[in-house]
C-alpha cells in the first residue's frame, strides 16, 4: 500500500513505543484506561462476536474476551501480535489474533456484531478503504467503535506532554500537529507529493499520521454506509481523541 503500511509492518517500529499502559507516562496510561472502561461499559460486549481491527497490544480485545465476548483480534504487526498474545496469556483470555491487512479483511460478509477500530484511522494509508471494510464483515445493524485523535493543534496546548521513550513537551506536540497539518494539506498523506516533501517527514516524523477531524469521520462514516453518532469524548474540552459509535445500516 505503500511507507505507512510498510512502517507498522516492520519489526523495531511501532511495537517498540506504542504501549498505552505503559507506567513510564502514568497521565497518558489513566486516559486510556478511563476511555476503555467507558467504550466497553458503552458496547456491553458480553456474548457477542467481536473484532478488534488494528488490536496493537491487545488491551480491549483481552478485556472484551474477559468480559464473556468471542473475540477475534487482527494486527499488520507481527511483533505487535506477539506482545498482545503474551499479554492474553498472562490474563487467561480467550482471544484468536490473527496477521491481516484492514484493507482487505479475511473474513466473510457480515461475520461480526461489534468492531473496536481505536486511534488507527488517523495512520492509515485509505481509511475510506479501511472503513467500506469494517462495514462489510459487520452485521445489518451492526455496531462499529471508532477512536480517532482529532489533530486540533490547539486541543495539544491543554493536555499533558509524552513521557517514556518519545518524551515531548505539549508545546512540541502543538508545532507538529500545526506544521502537519499546513503540509498535509499541500503535499498529502506523509507529504508524499514530492520526493524532498516525502523525505522531510520520514525525518521529522516517527509515525504516520493524517489529520483527521469530526467532519470528515462523519462523512467517511457515511460513505461506507454507517449511521454514524458522534459519542461524547473524554475529556469533554477540545478533545485529543474522539469517540464515535457508528450502527451500520440495514
Amino acid at each position: 500500500m505503500g511507507w505507512a503500511t510498510d512502517y507498522f509492518e516492520s519489526t523495531g517500529t511501532v511495537a517498540s513505543w506504542w504501549d498505552p499502559l505503559n507506567e513510564a507516562d502514568p497521565h497518558f496510561r489513566e486516559w486510556m484506561i478511563t476511555q476503555q472502561t467507558d467504550l466497553l461499559a458503552v458496547t456491553s460486549p458480553s456474548g457477542r462476536i467481536v473484532l478488534d481491527a488494528g488490536c496493537g497490544r491487545g488491551r480491549v480485545a483481552i478485556q472484551a474476551a474477559l468480559m464473556g465476548a468471542s473475540v477475534t483480534a487482527v494486527d499488520v504487526s507481527a511483533e505487535m501480535l506477539g506482545h498482545a498474545e503474551e499479554s492474553a496469556d498472562r490474563m487467561g483470555a480467550r482471544v484468536k489474533f490473527q496477521l491481516a491487512d484492514l484493507h482487505d479483511l479475511p473474513f466473510s460478509d457480515d461475520t461480526f456484531d461489534l468492531v473496536f477500530h481505536l486511534e488507527i484511522l488517523l495512520h492509515l494509508e485509505d481509511p475510506e478503504q479501511v472503513l467500506a471494510e469494517l462495514g462489510r464483515v459487520l452485521k445489518p445493524h451492526g455496531t462499529l467503535v471508532l477512536t480517532t485523535n482529532g489533530q486540533n493543534p490547539v486541543s495539544r496546548l491543554l493536555h499533558p506532554g509524552t513521557q517514556g521513550s518519545h518524551a515531548a513537551s505539549r508545546f512540541r506536540l502543538f508545532a507538529a500537529t500545526a506544521v502537519n497539518e499546513v503540509m498535509t494539506s499541500l503535499f498529502g498523506f506523509t507529504w508524499r507529493r514530492t520526493r524532498f516533501t516525502g523525505g522531510l517527514y520520514k525525518r521529522f516524523f516517527s509515525a504516520p499520521v493524517r489529520p483527521t477531524y469530526n467532519n470528515r469521520v462523519r462523512a467517511m462514516l457515511r460513505r461506507a454506509g454507517f449511521e454514524a453518532v458522534y459519542h461524547r469524548p473524554i475529556p469533554r474540552h477540545l478533545p485529543r481523541q474522539h469517540h464515535w459509535i457508528a450502527v451500520q445500516s440495514a
